[in-house]
């Protein structure tokens, strides 16, 4: 799975729509696939990370700001705070995917905003820059295909996991 592109709209510090490049860069003709991300704390790092996860899998995302907090309530919470709660948030992620010997491009698109007195989410999957209304209506049970949510701790971590493994004495 090669990540390409993240899309944020009014989710958590990011308001407006800002899309960020995943891309892995070719310098000096060698690949260069990790991306890091640095600034100031609280700077909206950690949630880049968040992000991912949740436009991954949704409620099953291990996100650093969900705790114990129902996930109607996050979602709640991860609307920026100077936009209306009916105008919601939305989180998009562009991947290419092989299998079989063949790549595909992806986008899960997931958007949340309040209809009443609830949160309403969509998530919506494109494959090849079509909708595909199976992939979008079983996308939980097709993203534990493509990158199991027991590993992505593996794949999206920030300097806290690091330093927890480098001290970790087992």
């Amino acid at each position: 799975m090669i990540l390409n592109h993240l899309k944020l709209t009014n989710f958590c510090v990011y308001r407006g729509e800002q899309t960020i490049d995943l891309r892995p860069v070719i310098r000096h003709g060698k690949i260069r696939p990790i991306v890091l991300f640095g600034g100031i704390t609280a700077g909206g790092k950690a949630t880049i990370l968040d992000a991912i996860q949740l436009v991954l899998y949704g409620n099953r995302a291990s996100c650093s700001k969900k705790n114990e907090k129902n996930y109607e309530q996050f979602l709640r919470e991860s609307i920026h705070r100077s936009v209306p709660l009916s105008h919601g948030a939305a989180i998009s992620l562009t991947f290419d995917y092989a299998s079989e010997g063949q790549q595909n491009t992806y986008e899960v698109h997931r958007r949340w905003s309040m209809k009443g007195s609830k949160i309403k989410e969509t998530v919506i999957v494109k494959k090849d820059d079509k909708v595909d209304r199976w992939l979008s209506d079983n996308w939980s049970q097709q993203v534990e295909d493509l990158l199991p949510q027991s590993i992505s701790q593996l794949c999206f971590f920030d300097a806290e996991k690091i330093r927890f493994l480098a001290e970790d004495e087992t």
